[in-house]
């Protein structure tokens, strides 16, 4: 499985688990608002950038240079429509990375709260 596919896995099993709650109707929102839509990384990626965010999979490496595994984080570009300070924000400690898969499912949730900040997703499309 890809990190990609990991993503749209854990977004597809959270619009199972609670159908009825504001994140899924966001998420639904945003695939009617997406004429494009393929995937879940891809609809939440393309988002993402237009709000002024990234997601970043930030590789962890011991001194001799092997990948012990991956910290979640979020980039706010300046001028960010989140109104958010421009800095890279770690999601989790260091000390404890993730599987790149278990990352990028971890950037799903957190970048999906942070989309249901916007009030209104149809400006960001068009």
């Amino acid at each position: 499985m890809t990190p990609e596919q990991a993503f749209s896995r854990r977004i597809k099993k959270f619009l199972s688990e609670q159908p009825e709650s504001n994140a899924s109707k966001t998420i639904r929102q945003m695939e009617q608002l997406n004429p494009h839509f393929t995937s879940y990384y891809g609809l939440f990626d393309e988002l993402a950038y237009k709000l002024g965010i990234g997601m970043i999979a930030a590789e962890i490496v011991n001194r001799n240079y092997k990948t012990i595994g991956y910290i979640p984080s979020i980039k706010y570009y300046p001028d960010n429509l989140l109104d958010e300070e421009p800095r890279t924000k770690p999601l989790i400690s260091e000390s404890s990375p993730l599987s790149l898969n278990k990352c990028h499912e971890y950037l799903a949730k957190e970048v999906l709260y942070r989309i249901m900040r916007v009030p209104d997703l149809g400006i960001i499309f068009n």
